[in-house]
């Protein structure tokens, strides 16, 4: 099985209410197909943080975000489940932020949708199994900081 290591930067952009955006993973998708999931990717060879989060963001949703700040680094494995002989493992760096909630601004670059959560939704869409795990780890430690 192939391994790929690398450095992962997500956004959990929240609205002024604190429902948080996430993007729904199109059906084809190789890696959590159909699941809803948070925004970002990984880092470019010479590439920091920040400049991975900025680019993730244009080409994932074009959104303008607001009081980025760290959140939370985790180490990161997953060996899908899905068929592919990938295994992907690194760390990842979460950054919450903040925009301004219109979602006419929202351009899908990625994914099949997108939508906001509230943090009862966030639970039920998670108890479901809607969201993908390692994902909804940290978006309830959000939550519940808020």
């Amino acid at each position: 099985m192939k391994t790929i290591q690398r450095s992962y930067v997500v956004a959990l952009p929240l609205n002024h209410r604190n429902n948080l955006l996430l993007q729904r993973k199109d059906r084809g998708y190789k890696f959590w197909p159909n699941y809803w999931c948070t925004f970002g990717g990984g880092m470019k060879d010479g590439e920091g943080l920040e400049d991975t989060f900025l680019r993730e963001m244009r080409e994932e949703n074009g959104l303008l975000l607001t009081y980025i700040a760290h959140f939370e680094s985790q180490i990161f494995f997953d060996e899908t489940k899905f068929g592919d002989p990938l295994r992907r493992e690194g760390v990842v760096h979460y950054f919450s932020a903040r925009f301004d909630g219109d979602l006419k601004k929202v351009k899908i670059g990625e994914g099949a949708g997108f939508s906001l959560f509230d943090k009862d939704e966030l639970a039920r869409y998670n108890q479901l199994g809607l969201i993908v795990p390692y994902n909804y780890t940290v978006i309830e430690k959000l939550m519940n900081s808020l």
